[in-house]
């Protein structure tokens, strides 16, 4: 494993060091279990008792930090979450693939395989696909007939990417994910639902994330489309013509349904549910497990089913963290009227409904 020391790092990151500059460090780890020779982060005072606590070598902090006595040694950035996220590549460099093409590996009539691709074993390309320079294709994916397949991309195994999907440059696809799927189309007849045939088109844009077993359908009959660098967690579903815009975050199980439109930089919570032809604005977030039925305005918090304001959604879980004491109020009263109407005394009450 490749070591690193302060000065090192402090170089890369453009960090002020308090401490030790020479001090050797070999890994990472988070602030409980980080030893001797870790790089760990701070970045919130919730988790001040911790860092006092640590054993690590060293701890990213923000420019403010301060720790007296402290046994590690500091490096002050701006963003210390996110310069940590970017330094731990150095510590565990993703492993490469060798370029080549597996002897079990199929392509078909017509396909384009750029410069130094990996192709695993399994791996299938059909007629007229293309993957591009320096991508990587993990076991038994299916890359589907006229499908395109950007340049250092990292596709993982047993993924589908159905026929005519476009998939941009840097793309990262974890396993048993499915893009360009037919969306849920039916139109209603004497003799049940008929299918409506799903033509349309499916694009994912440069440096997206999809994590595994996400579900990207194609168009009815325009396009689905994901914009550049979004991520979307494990298990998620976009519907039909979804035209989801750039830098979003869409966490685990969230579904989307078609013909929704989501603003650059929105971020849904996990489990979240979206209906169909809405408009969920740029920079707007969607708390977990809420249920949206309405459009939501750019840059406003809602949560709650149906999802609402944030301040309306606090106030009704307010409201109905007091409804055990509402209902013993109302049947004292409702007592109280009876005993009044009869004209015989209230019994003491002894503070049960």
């Amino acid at each position: 494993m490749p070591a690193f020391t302060v000065s090192d790092l402090a170089r890369r990151l453009n960090a002020e060091i308090a401490g030790d500059p020479d001090r050797l460090l070999s890994g990472v780890a988070s602030l409980g279990v980080a030893g001797p020779e870790d790089l760990t982060f701070f970045a919130r005072e919730a988790m001040r008792d911790a860092v006092e606590g640590t054993e690590a070598g060293a701890v990213l902090a923000p420019r403010g930090f301060h720790c007296p006595g402290a046994r590690f040694s500091i490096l002050k950035v701006d963003n210390p979450h996110l310069c940590f996220a970017r330094i731990v590549r150095l510590f565990h460099p993703e492993p490469e693939a060798q370029p080549g093409l597996h002897p079990s590996a199929r392509i078909g009539t017509g396909a384009r395989i750029g410069e130094s691709v990996s192709l695993a074993e399994g791996v299938v390309v059909e007629d007229g696909a293309r993957v591009g320079r320096g991508t990587q294709v993990g076991p038994g994916t299916l890359i589907g007939r006229g499908a395109r397949v950007g340049e250092d991309c990292r596709i993982g195994h047993a993924v589908s990417i159905l026929h005519a999907v476009e998939i941009g440059d840097r793309v990262r696809v974890h396993a048993g994910a499915r893009i360009g799927t037919d969306g849920f189309g039916y139109a209603p007849g004497p003799s049940g639902a008929h299918k409506v045939p799903q033509i349309g088109g499916c694009v994912i844009g440069d440096d997206v994330e999809i994590g595994a077993n996400c579900t990207i359908d194609r168009g009815a009959l325009d396009e689905t489309r994901i914009g550049d660098r979004t991520k979307l967690d494990n298990l998620v579903h976009v519907g039909h013509n979804v035209l989801i815009g750039s830098d979003c975050l869409i966490i685990a199980q969230v579904g989307i349904a078609g013909s929704t439109r989501i603003g650059a930089g929105a971020q849904l919570g996990g489990q979240a549910g979206i209906i169909g032809h809405l408009e969920i604005g740029p920079g707007a977030r969607i708390a977990a497990q809420s249920g949206v039925i309405r459009d939501v305005p750019p840059g406003a918090t809602h949560g709650g089913t149906p999802a609402q304001p944030r301040r309306s959604w606090m106030k009704a879980i307010a409201h109905t963290r007091k409804l055990p004491q509402l209902v013993q109020r109302v049947a004292r009263l409702e007592r109280r009227q009876g005993l009044a109407r009869s004209g015989a005394e209230e019994p003491a009450d002894d503070g049960t409904a």
